[in-house]
């Protein structure tokens, strides 16, 4: 008996000695998808998202070619993303002294829309592209590669964006180009984009 019982003991001492996971918090579901898209998190199978799935804590949102995707997030943030994206929800907080959402693209620049209503409390929100970061309030601000470039559009609200060592501000009706490879002296112009820009920038997320 001594002998048969040695191994069972093992087995329950390796199993208790494995890290538990610590679990993930819930930041909002997915409210429209078009296509294939995923949820990607280390160590775990994707999943794949259909209306109404969880959308997690540190959760990567993956859309396949074609693909269209929108989250409503808590707080009544709206995300959607366009062909080709990667973007993780790095964090969440939404009160405190903390508080702050975090976005970070994982690819190249697939397009992406941010939409929240203004609010006077409002955490901050930063959106770390490959080629520049985004500031983010109330507001509604896309990003995205288009013509060659990284551009940024803001439709309502304010946002600033930090980009080749330089930082501009952007208001409703107002967008910056960010060279991909860029040679020579920094040049972030702001312009206020023609009616025909902003409709093809839109209708590659929606």
């Amino acid at each position: 008996m001594r002998f048969l019982r040695r191994p069972f003991l093992l087995l329950v001492t390796a199993a208790a000695a494995r890290p538990v996971r610590a679990a993930r918090a819930r930041v909002g579901e997915v409210s429209s998808v078009t296509g294939a898209a995923t949820a990607l998190f280390s160590g775990d199978p994707p999943r794949p998202l259909a209306l109404a799935s969880p959308v997690m804590i540190e959760d990567v949102l993956a859309t396949e070619a074609s693909a269209r995707l929108a989250c409503r997030l808590d707080g009544g943030l709206v995300l959607r993303l366009g062909s080709g994206a990667r973007l993780r929800i790095d964090s969440a907080v939404l009160r405190g002294p903390e508080a702050g959402v975090i976005f970070r693209d994982l690819g190249v620049g697939g397009p992406l829309l941010i939409d929240r209503p203004p609010a006077p409390d409002a955490p901050p929100i930063a959106v770390v592209l490959p080629w520049a970061r985004i500031g983010v309030r109330g507001t509604r601000v896309w990003g995205g590669v288009m013509d060659g470039v990284g551009a940024v559009f803001v439709q309502r609200g304010r946002v600033t964006v930090d980009a080749l060592g330089v930082r501009v501000s952007l208001t409703e009706g107002q967008g910056v180009d960010i060279p991909l490879q860029p040679f020579g002296p920094p040049d972030l112009a702001v312009r206020r984009w023609g009616e025909p820009r902003i409709a093809r920038a839109f209708a590659l997320v929606e």
